[in-house]
């Protein structure tokens, strides 16, 4: 009896030990997710236990689109909606080894930029025109706006917006946040994040991680896109 309470002593004692290291990474990857907004360079962190896997990354947009002020053209508009619907692509982006048989279960993408994307606009429109009908757009609209001066309004109210919130300092990211569940986790050996091969602006990952390795961190570049654990 006394040997049984000694193994699960140890057996607690390694689970709250895991634990601890789990946390204390999460506060490290935290600092690298909050790292100031640099050209060139991506912070990730790499979280694995008990087959999932959870990788989360932040981006400037410069990066990925070459350029941080709100999407004005349509072919801007345009590169902004093709790189979120790729960074959907979780298999694509994250490479993880196939005999661990891993399933992408989500892949959570998001932009400071897609505010005025086309999506985005054409929702507006579609509001607007049906405001207007309703309300009778031949008699009624035509007297409220020339009594708001559309003009000084409405310019000075989306000039505004698009400056003072969505354009502050310049500054914009992509962010994204991906979770595999693994069949296999044994097989987790390595990932290979296919960031910089797509996204030439990108020069450097730098990532924090924890695998049941261990507690490790690093740096990625054109030349070296593998975590190895």
């Amino acid at each position: 009896m006394g040997s049984l309470k000694v193994n699960a002593l140890r057996n607690n004692t390694a689970k709250v030990s895991h634990l601890l290291a789990i946390l204390g990474v999460a506060v490290s990857a935290g600092a690298v997710a909050g790292e100031a907004h640099e050209h060139g360079k991506v912070a990730l962190t790499l979280a694995i236990e008990a087959g999932n896997v959870e990788v989360s990354w932040r981006s400037p947009a410069v990066n990925l689109v070459g350029f941080e002020h709100q999407p004005k053209t349509p072919e801007e508009k345009q590169k902004v909606e093709q790189t979120l619907l790729n960074l959907k692509q979780g298999y694509e982006q994250i490479v993880l080894p196939e005999s661990a048989l891993c399933l992408l279960k989500e892949a959570d993408i998001d932009t400071t930029l897609a505010a005025h994307t086309e999506g985005h606009d054409h929702d507006h429109d579609d509001h607007d025109h049906e405001e207007h009908d309703d309300h009778d757009h031949d008699d009624h609209d035509h007297e409220k706006h020339d009594d708001h001066d559309h003009d000084d309004h409405d310019h000075e109210k989306h000039e505004g917006h698009d400056h003072d919130e969505h354009d502050h300092d310049g500054h914009a990211d992509f962010s994204a946040k991906y979770t595999f569940e693994c069949r296999h986790p044994e097989h987790l050996k390595q990932i290979e994040v296919n960031l910089m091969p797509s996204y030439p602006g990108i020069d450097e990952i730098r990532y924090q991680a924890i695998t049941p390795a261990g507690q490790t961190g690093g740096s990625l570049t054109q030349g070296n896109t593998v975590i190895v654990f």
